[in-house]
């Protein structure tokens, strides 16, 4: 089954002639393409009854003119061009019929020809067989049970074992992965670049990880269990698709899976008391929230030296509370695309440098980044977020030092919301950004207040200055709260404001910062926390 989507793709094609007029150049056009998001070689292992999806972009300066797909090398289905698009969407779905044999292959040929009848192919091997693995092995000593492909049925993680994700493991077709309290669940690394081992949560899927302070759930590793020392980017990280919406469509790809759609209570299962360790290869990120629903739970989640961002949310309506990214190496949480949600009771630190020479981490990465769209500010679904309770901190201001060009907080492309009970400190670069909206909607949609920016290189920038720091209408300074500095997150001062005038999702919170003080911290309950320096309680 093919559905289509049109899209207007603009070139301009600048053509200078020189010498005399009778002079002809011959300008030729570029063939056509087929492009394809689809990691890997071009096959796909999947189960009779069970559906095997590939997104194609179709491109041809000349104009497209047919579209054929070939089954085994019958026709399967034709697409005709009849206003010479030169660009267009594709969707590409095929449902293994149910009595199909093991070990069935079906061959499929795409053919996209442009308007000189020039052709461009894509050959994909569909093959019919088991699509999960689940092997015995044994790694330094110590038993493990090593997972990886496509689970189209509910599975468990049970605490008595121990567990090895190799290469893909995705929970797939409305199935939910259960993971035990207590569980420590590896992820192999590899020493080649483009060979990555992550944890999928396709849409319609559930993952159910409920650890508790005391019997925490870490995914992280498997250097930890060759006793070699685990670094940033050894694996991939997790991955959450949902159907809730995003400013993107309704049926996005991304790495081969798809997220979005009209449901904004989408539940994805739950996360609590959960670390992920180590993650962040092939720029993926901690953990990814893509069009994630707001009945998805997800609280008392660390992310711990991770590579790049931290936390990646992509539209939905998914809500965090008592969350922190220590040790990050790229931004801390980075939310666009439509996200309207909830957050309360946010750490950011981290001691590593962002730079421009080289350039590293995009050398101006932050601690909260909150975009809407990078063309269309005011595009709907709009990023519209409310957010109290944070300390962020960087990797260390001084005077004439030169400790790169990490920041701390920017509001930009239209993202827009309510930040308050905030500390932001030791940032090398500006501490808080707002830019990109309109004059009427400071003060209004978009508020700052009750916030605490100091010992950065500047504390304010943009809007959060002019408006923000500037009026004796917020409650926004420059002034140090007392004990907070690299090494420690631990402190705040009262505030004005309680973000239960927000809604009932928020916790009764009057005051500046994430943790309260050492009587009333989240972070020291139980052993689920890891600090900068490595150590748990």
């Amino acid at each position: 089954m093919i559905k289509k989507y049109t899209y207007i793709l603009w070139i301009t094609i600048a053509v200078f002639l020189t010498g005399s007029c009778e002079r002809e150049i011959d300008f030729e056009l570029s063939a056509p393409s087929l492009i394809v998001d689809f990691d890997g070689p071009p096959e796909i292992t999947q189960e009779p009854g069970y559906e095997v999806f590939l997104d194609f972009k179709l491109q041809a300066a000349s104009g497209l003119k047919e579209f054929k797909i070939l089954q085994n090398g019958q026709l399967y289905e034709t697409i005709t061009f009849v206003n010479e698009e030169i660009s267009d969407n594709y969707q590409f779905l095929f449902t293994i019929p149910e009595d199909t044999d093991n070990g069935t292959n079906f061959n499929f040929t795409f053919e996209l020809s442009d308007q000189e009848d020039r052709l461009s192919t894509y050959d994909l091997l569909v093959k019919v067989n088991t699509t999960f693995s689940e092997l015995e092995q044994t790694i330094n000593g110590t038993q493990v049970i090593s997972l990886k492909g496509r689970l189209n049925k509910d599975y468990s993680l049970t605490s008595d074992n121990i567990y090895l994700i190799d290469s893909t493991l995705s929970i797939e077709n409305n199935s939910t992965l259960t993971i035990d309290k207590g569980s420590t669940v590896y992820f192999k690394t590899y020493q080649e670049a483009n060979l990555v081992s992550k944890l999928v949560i396709t849409r319609g899927s559930k993952i159910e990880a409920e650890g508790t302070a005391e019997e925490p759930i870490i995914l992280t590793s498997d250097k930890i269990l060759k006793n070699e020392t685990p670094t940033p980017e050894d694996w991939g990280g997790l991955f959450l698709y949902g159907s809730a919406p995003t400013n993107e469509g309704d049926d996005v790809f991304g790495d081969g899976f798809r997220y979005g759609g009209n449901l904004p209570n989408d539940n994805s299962g739950r996360l609590q008391y959960v670390r992920i360790e180590y993650a962040g290869k092939d720029d993926a990120h901690g953990i990814h929230l893509l069009g994630v629903g707001s009945t998805t739970q997800i609280h008392h989640l660390e992310v711990y030296r991770n590579q790049n961002i931290a936390i990646r949310i992509k539209g939905g309506r998914v809500n965090l509370k008592y969350v922190a990214t220590i040790g990050h190496g790229g931004y801390g949480i980075w939310a666009d695309a439509g996200w309207q949600g909830n957050g309360q009771f946010w750490i950011c630190q981290t001691d590593r440098q962002a730079t421009l020479i080289p350039t590293n981490f995009w050398n101006q990465a932050r601690s909260i980044e909150m975009r809407n769209d990078e063309s269309f500010f005011l595009k709907e679904p709009r990023t519209t977020f409310n957010i109290s309770n944070v300390t962020l901190i960087g990797n260390g201001y001084e005077d004439n030092i030169d400790n790169g060009t990490r920041r701390g907080v920017r509001i930009r492309r239209g993202a827009t919301g309510i930040l308050q009970n905030l500390i932001v400190t030791e940032f090398p670069d500006d501490g808080i950004r707002v830019e990109d909206l309109d004059i009427e909607e400071l003060g209004q949609s978009m508020i700052l207040d009750n916030t605490r920016s100091f010992n950065n290189e500047k504390n304010y920038e943009q809007e959060a200055e002019s408006i923000f720091l500037e009026s004796s209408q917020y409650n926004v300074t420059e002034d140090n709260v007392s004990g907070i500095s690299t090494t420690n997150f631990v402190g705040s001062i009262p505030s004005d404001f309680n973000p239960t005038a927000i809604s009932n999702w928020f916790t009764a919170a009057p005051f500046i910062g994430a943790v309260k003080d050492a009587s009333d911290n989240w972070t020291t309950e139980g052993i689920w926390f890891k600090s900068l320096d490595g150590s748990t309680n």
